[in-house]
């Protein structure tokens, strides 16, 4: 959620345990008309669009689709004391720590035996390329109730997928996906209740050079500085992004997007973290896990801070990771979870220290409703839910829903489009749960996909960013 239900983790104060400001500037020409008097002319600024704040790479099909890709072993920023030198903006502890994590007890679904178990080749930073990009001007989400209970944690989210060579050269994309979430903030606001976290204030400063990198970004492509001809990102559908679909930009595009991304990402910035991965061996379940940054002086195990996991927010408080089982299993989705939605916003979840509201007194409806009854006159108003930034987010709904409500809505109400999203990227299975990424093939090619979730909260960023930040 905010792409996945795996991304909205805000950094904790010392005091509790427990991403992306999107702006544009516009720029004034002032022409001198004479002696005696002086004209300010106005450029109206384009509006930003889908795909300058969602980057989808193409899935790799093929041995030379390696040189478009971006590798996390080979992310890097300068180091604050040395510029001279440069460190991994996932940095090996970090890693450790999520792969620590993705083996520990955490990732043992309560009441079974099933538990993540990357593969050999899942265990090399080197394998870990980047699939997408997402830019956020503030998870969990940006209408006023939701910042108002907890805060505006401004993001840039890289989805990133494990990619290994076969023998013959060939790229191939393993079932697994991770997230990683770097905060831009500036200090914290007091809780919006006693026992929620502090509330986190957005870094301004540091995200007005990186929107201009970005509009910046946008007019060198359309006016055919990236390649042979001009690329349009301007009210296009969201999918694989346009740049980088064009041989004659991908290239370019891609080494634009590295510079981009490490001017402005760090390891001090990484903050949230996330796996969706499979038991050792098989195809099946799906396992959820979330993972927190804490500084140091929180953990007595992590003496100089780290990553910790999450209890499910819209669970019962106890269990971290959350599971979607194929079809033909029942249940589809354990633990069953348990969510908030339907109730008025409010900061209190089953991640705090004292979780909260009581299970009995929480109101929402999940995708394991449809799984138990997929019943079409229930579906519309269901997934209608799901998709909702506003109504929906990392605190109040489980990770399942937002991974499975765009297939759904195909299997159940037979939707073949979603406004928004290009079609050739929908969900091509029901085993597809990706919700920007890289789906492997359950038969034919790996598919590039982009759901419905996603697409409504491109849409509010859009939104946010073109009318209260863009234009002033």
């Amino acid at each position: 959620m905010r792409e996945s239900g795996l991304s909205f983790l805000e950094r904790p104060s010392a005091a509790l345990l427990g991403s992306f400001l999107l702006c544009s500037v516009g720029f004034t020409l002032c022409q001198v008309g004479g002696p005696q008097s002086a004209r300010a002319q106005t450029q109206a600024v384009q509006p930003l669009s889908a795909n300058d704040v969602s980057w989808l790479f193409p899935a790799p099909t093929r041995a030379e689709d390696f040189a478009n890709l971006i590798s996390m072993g080979d992310l890097t920023t300068p180091n604050p004391q040395d510029p001279t030198k440069r460190d991994p903006v996932w940095s090996p502890a970090a890693f450790g720590q999520f792969l620590a994590i993705a083996a520990s007890p955490a990732a043992l679904v309560a009441g079974t035996q099933d538990r993540i178990g990357l593969p050999a080749a899942a265990q090399s930073i080197d394998a870990w390329h980047i699939a997408g990009v997402r830019m956020d001007p503030g998870a969990p989400g940006l209408s006023d109730e939701l910042r108002g209970a907890f805060g505006q944690s401004p993001q840039i989210r890289l989805i990133v997928q494990p990619v290994i060579r076969n023998a013959d050269g060939s790229p191939r994309v393993l079932d697994t996906a991770a997230h990683l979430i770097y905060a831009f903030t500036a200090g914290f606001d007091a809780p919006a209740q006693a026992g929620c976290f502090p509330r986190p204030k957005p870094d301004l400063a540091a995200f007005s050079q990186i929107v201009g990198e970005l509009d910046a970004l946008r007019t060198r492509l359309g006016a055919g500085q990236l390649g042979t001809g001009p690329i349009t990102t301007s009210d296009t559908p969201l999918g694989v992004h346009p740049g980088l679909r064009d041989p004659t930009t991908a290239s370019n595009l891609r080494q634009e997007i590295k510079a981009f991304l490490e001017r402005h990402l760090s390891a001090q910035r990484l903050s949230a973290m996330a796996i969706m991965g499979l038991p050792a061996g098989a195809p099946a379940p799906w396992i959820f896990v979330s993972m927190q940054g804490v500084p140091p002086g929180v953990v007595p195990q992590l003496p100089n801070g780290g990553f910790v996991p999450v209890h499910g927010p819209a669970l019962d408080g106890q269990q971290f990771a959350e599971m979607l089982n194929p079809v033909g299993t029942t249940p589809r989705v354990v633990p069953a979870p348990h969510p908030n939605n339907l109730a008025a916003i409010t900061c209190q979840h089953a991640a705090l220290q004292v979780a909260g509201p009581p299970i009995a007194e929480r109101r929402g409806s999940s995708t394991a409703d449809l799984f138990a009854n997929p019943a079409p006159d229930q579906a519309p108003g269901v997934l209608d839910l799901i998709a909702d930034p506003d109504r929906s987010h990392f605190f109040n709904t489980d990770c399942v829903s937002c991974h499975t409500d765009t297939r759904l809505g195909m299997e159940i109400l037979k939707l073949t489009s979603v406004p928004g999203v290009d079609p050739a990227f929908l969900p091509g299975s029901s085993w597809n749960v990706r919700n920007f990424g890289w789906s492997p093939p359950t038969g034919g090619h790996v598919q590039a996909t982009v759901t419905r979730r996603t697409a409504a909260e491109t849409a509010a960023v859009v939104k946010f960013i073109n009318a209260e930040l863009h234009a002033k």
